[in-house]
């Protein structure tokens, strides 16, 4: 939906700002771990994969797959933040696995802002997806990740309601421009 971009365009507006892909790290670490104990221990752990939903970047998460996925992910959110305010450095953590109404209870003490990125037209999907790469696998998946992605604005919306903290941003015909526009708009009004 744009993280990449909005996160870099974010960072050539405000210098102070960093990029933590610790998200996209930790995944992989989880996913290799897999790998070496299916290598290890064979069909003996099968029942945990299962019930951890960390698969290879073939498998197409589901909202509840996923939100269960951040819980496993959530103390290492919460160590990555506080490393990066003690020493005070303003962190854009991009990822597609944060899901808010899991994490909400960080940002509500730790002056974090979540931005939801999410598109309204299944073919602005698969157009977005095409240009990236072509040949991705994802394109036959379009209907199942517009479902999810509907599914993350939903529950997204519903925590906006509760927290100021959180922002939905409908990009689907929004240039990077007018992206920026919004969330920059957004963290000024957070501001005491």
């Amino acid at each position: 939906m744009g993280k990449t971009t909005i996160s870099y365009e974010l960072l050539k507006k405000y210098n102070k700002f960093r990029i933590i892909e610790e998200t996209d790290l930790i995944r992989e670490i989880l996913r290799g771990y897999n790998e070496h104990l299916k290598k290890e221990f064979g069909n003996q752990v099968d029942f945990l994969f299962e019930k951890i939903y960390i698969t290879d970047h073939t498998k197409l998460l589901t909202f509840e797959e996923a939100k269960f996925q951040c819980k496993i992910m959530k103390q290492s959110f919460e160590q990555i933040i506080a490393r990066q305010q003690r020493k005070g450095i303003s962190t854009i953590i991009n990822g597609v696995h944060i899901i808010p109404e899991v994490l909400s209870d960080i940002a509500e003490k730790n002056n974090v802002i979540f931005v939801n990125l999410y598109v309204t037209d299944e073919h602005e999907i698969y157009e977005r997806i095409f240009k990236r790469d072509s040949t991705s696998y994802m394109l036959e998946h379009i209907p199942f990740i517009f479902h999810t992605n509907t599914e993350q604005y939903l529950s997204t919306k519903r925590i906006s309601l509760e927290f100021r903290n959180v922002i939905n941003v409908d990009v689907t015909r929004l240039s990077v421009e007018n992206t920026m526009n919004q969330i920059i708009e957004h963290i000024k009004n957070m501001s005491p």
